[in-house]
């Protein structure tokens, strides 16, 4: 077993055998990455405990247990399960779906049909995103437009002047940089800034979002607000 996977969950043969196919002929992914099916969610969660996928693409409606059952039992057991990016799989297009599976956890979606070569394009965007992520908080300082975040020192920098932060701004700043590109539900944003405290309420969010507005005038230009799910800091 490769050291990391890709694990494909989709119940429809003809789907899955396509997807499988198309990250197997990437040159980058076919030397990086293993690639596994299931065809059953509660099949698939037993192969998540024991391989730790970095991402998985998640058909919403499968048998045994559904795409958003999938995600909240990843996200609500990370030790169990890791922490992978989930790329959800829909036929449905009801807003009210997309926004379900984005509160479960899911990090980009596509609507089927869909163009195999799209969605590989935007797992290879995802997993970059995630290791570019990673690299910069190991180097202990952010940068995103004219801010420049020191996570070690607790400073931030607009234009080269120091913006005061209370903690919860900063990491709540530190969390938008270390994810940006990506669709951020409330309780994603909650979970991971709050922790224990996420009770407080997805308005805390909003709170905090014009908080960052007000006193980093740059970012109102890239903080997009995703109707009915929450927050994406744009990547360019």
């Amino acid at each position: 077993m490769r050291n990391k996977s890709i694990l494909i969950v989709e119940d429809d043969l003809e789907i899955k055998t396509l997807i499988q196919f198309f990250l197997e002929k990437d040159e980058e992914l076919r030397g990086e990455y293993e690639i596994l099916t299931s065809q059953d969610g509660l099949k698939a969660l037993k192969i998540i405990q024991e391989n730790k996928p970095k991402l998985i693409v998640l058909d919403l409606m499968l048998p045994g247990l559904d795409g958003i059952g999938i995600s909240k039992q990843i996200k609500s057991n990370k030790d169990l399960y890791g922490n992978p990016l989930i790329f959800m799989l829909t036929a449905k297009s009801e807003i009210d779906d997309i926004v379900e599976g984005f509160h479960a956890g899911c990090d980009d979606y596509l609507k089927k049909p869909f163009d195999p070569r799209e969605l590989v394009l935007r797992i290879k965007k995802l997993l970059s995103l995630r290791n570019d992520s990673k690299k910069l908080i190991n180097e202990n300082t952010l940068e995103y437009k004219d801010v420049i975040v020191h996570i070690d020192k607790h400073v931030v920098l607009y234009s080269g002047v120091e913006i005061e932060l209370s903690s919860k701004e900063f990491n709540l700043l530190v969390f938008l940089i270390t994810n940006k590109g990506l669709a951020l539900s409330r309780e994603k944003i909650l979970n991971n800034v709050w922790n224990e405290n996420y009770f407080l309420g997805d308005r805390t969010v909003d709170v905090y979002i014009g908080k960052l507005r007000d006193k980093i005038p740059n970012l109102s230009n890239y903080i997009k607000t995703i109707k009915g799910v929450g927050y994406q800091l744009k990547n360019n």
